[in-house]
């Protein structure tokens, strides 16, 4: 059974969504939105392994391919790894998108997520999502910085061919962000690229702006 995007448009009539690439901004920006405006926080990362363990190898292929073959994975070319990237992703959005009409219901949510544009054109309005994009650049020095990450950062540190797939994984989300980055920008919705004298504050102000929240 496939639901209909104006189904689903209604029924996320109560979300707004911060996407955009790694390393953009998008979960701290929407931190700072729950809590200002009270928002409940979904984030997609936080549910990655719960909705891995309801994964099957038919639906979800590449979902469950993660760390099946550590060595394997983590030494395929970049294209490799960017569709591996990409196609998890978009396997995980049905999953995403059902949490969100149910926690959506009886209150607002702000959505940190990673979507492609081409999951959202027919089911949000321009002013319900944000991409949030990033110099391909700052993903190697930033990456790993994010308490989540620091846990399959020491696992892969201790392995090894720690450089090589620290160079592998690097490869592909360059290339993840650059392919993802294109679709955005093309995509006809609100696209803000992070600069360095970006402040929280500033930030936050053209995104409430956006989202009609002030």
């Amino acid at each position: 059974m496939n639901l209909k995007n104006n189904i689903i448009k209604h029924n996320l009539k109560n979300v707004i969504f911060v996407c955009g690439t790694a390393c953009g901004g998008k979960t701290t920006m929407a931190r700072l939105i729950a809590e200002k405006h009270n928002y409940y926080l979904y984030d997609m990362d936080k549910m990655y392994e719960q909705h891995r363990s309801i994964a099957d190898e038919f639906n979800q292929p590449h979902m469950c391919y993660h760390l099946k073959d550590f060595h394997k994975q983590y030494t395929r070319n970049p294209q490799e790894m960017a569709l591996w990237n990409m196609s998890s992703l978009r396997e995980q959005t049905e999953m995403v998108l059902i949490d969100l009409m149910a926690l959506s219901k009886n209150q607002k949510v702000v959505a940190d997520v990673l979507y492609s544009p081409a999951y959202t054109s027919e089911i949000l309005d321009y002013n319900q999502i944000a991409f949030l994009v990033v110099d391909k650049k700052v993903i190697r020095k930033t990456y790993f910085n994010r308490p989540e990450k620091r846990g399959f950062y020491e696992f892969v540190k201790k392995q090894k061919l720690s450089e090589i797939y620290f160079e592998n994984i690097f490869k592909g989300l360059e290339l993840t962000n650059e392919l993802e980055q294109a679709k955005m920008k093309e995509s006809g919705f609100f696209v803000y690229e992070r600069q360095e004298n970006d402040t929280y504050e500033s930030v936050l102000d053209i995104l409430e702006k956006h989202y009609n929240l002030k």
